[in-house]
């Protein structure tokens, strides 16, 4: 007797956003929780740093400066063409 056993590759949402100084990468199972990582990243850099504005990565992600990317486990992309 044989067991099969499958298991399904988990894909990852990779949003990358470049805001001129930093490129901020987040990743999540979903554009949602991707995003929202983004988003926190941002709020502890503007904390760090009072010049930061900070609805200013809202602003990126909703205007469609991020570029988004979902991969499978074991993939890669090329950053600028792919996505």
């Amino acid at each position: 007797m044989y067991q099969v056993t499958c298991r399904r590759a988990l894909a990852m949402v990779v949003i990358i956003v470049n805001t001129g100084h930093y490129e901020f990468i987040g990743l999540g199972e979903t554009h949602g929780q991707a995003t929202e990582g983004l988003l926190k990243r941002w709020d502890e850099h503007c904390e760090r740093n009072p010049d930061a504005e900070s609805g200013y990565m809202q602003e990126l992600i909703e205007e469609g400066s991020a570029q988004v990317v979902e991969m499978e486990p074991g993939s890669a992309v090329i950053y600028g063409l792919d996505g």
